[in-house]
């Protein structure tokens, strides 16, 4: 009988024991935890002090959308009272063109480069659209107007409309993105992403088959309303650990 209660306590023993390891244990991986955040944070502050200072500014987008021309670059609105009928003309060359307009400006001491991509345009010597692509922005200096911009076919704002109204995300959707960065290997890269939609287009009221350029409200004002667009979209940040071997520091919010 005490043979068995010997060995029990020296179990128990050595649970506890056992058990005061793994307490210690976890208290030192969160100790350690919270000074690798403790390090992280630091890093990153530094990180955010170097950053270089560049600006994205952007203007709401032109209203009335303007009329695509396969010549170059939009430059007119379409006639006061102009329609369109369906489903005759819902196809077909008369396209529209949401637009909006961005300016980049470095504020740093330090050149950085500019990365765009989707819909984003500027204006060749020619006047026609040409993609903005990458280049270079020195000290003080701002970038050419960059165009988010892309065609939609009457239809396919139509479409925009129908969603709308049943409370449906918009199908058709002018897309691009900014990145924004300098030459250090441990720096920072700095993303912008651009959204333009709307549904600029409306049936004509007693009117089957007839649509029309989303007109003067009384109450809301001009057809602006009609379009979702941001004047300052959220800007997202990546530190780097080092940018050649593709390593970043993990977001404050990382597990």
């Amino acid at each position: 009988m005490s043979g068995n209660f010997w060995t029990a306590v020296g179990s128990i023993g050595t649970a506890l024991a056992l058990g005061f390891i793994a307490w210690q244990a976890y208290l030192t991986l969160k100790t350690l935890k919270v000074n690798q955040l403790m390090t992280a944070d630091a890093i990153r502050s530094r990180l955010d002090s170097q950053a270089p200072g560049v600006t994205l500014k952007l203007s709401a987008p032109l209203w009335e959308p303007q009329a695509w021309n396969s010549s170059g670059m939009p430059c007119n609105t379409w006639p006061p009272g102009q329609t369109w009928h369906f489903p005759a003309e819902q196809d077909g060359a008369n396209r529209l063109v949401l637009q909006q307009v961005l300016v980049l400006e470095n504020l740093s001491d330090r050149r950085v480069q500019v990365r765009c991509e989707g819909d984003l345009v500027v204006a060749s010597e020619e006047n026609r659209p040409t993609a903005a692509g990458v280049f270079l922005l020195e000290p003080g200096d701002k970038s050419p107007d960059v165009y988010l911009q892309r065609d939609f076919t009457i239809k396919q704002l139509s479409e925009n409309f129908a969603a709308k109204q049943a409370g449906e995300e918009l199908p058709h959707r002018v897309l691009g993105s900014v990145t924004v960065e300098d030459d250090r290997d441990n720096g920072s890269t700095d993303r912008w992403d651009l959204v333009l939609s709307g549904c600029p287009v409306e049936p004509v009221p007693d009117r089957d088959g007839l649509w029309n350029i989303a007109p003067w409200h009384l109450t809301e004002g001009s057809g602006l309303r009609t379009l979702e667009y941001s004047l300052l979209p959220p800007r997202q940040r990546i530190h780097w650990v080092s940018r050649a071997r593709g390593v970043q520091l993990p977001s404050p919010n990382a597990s």
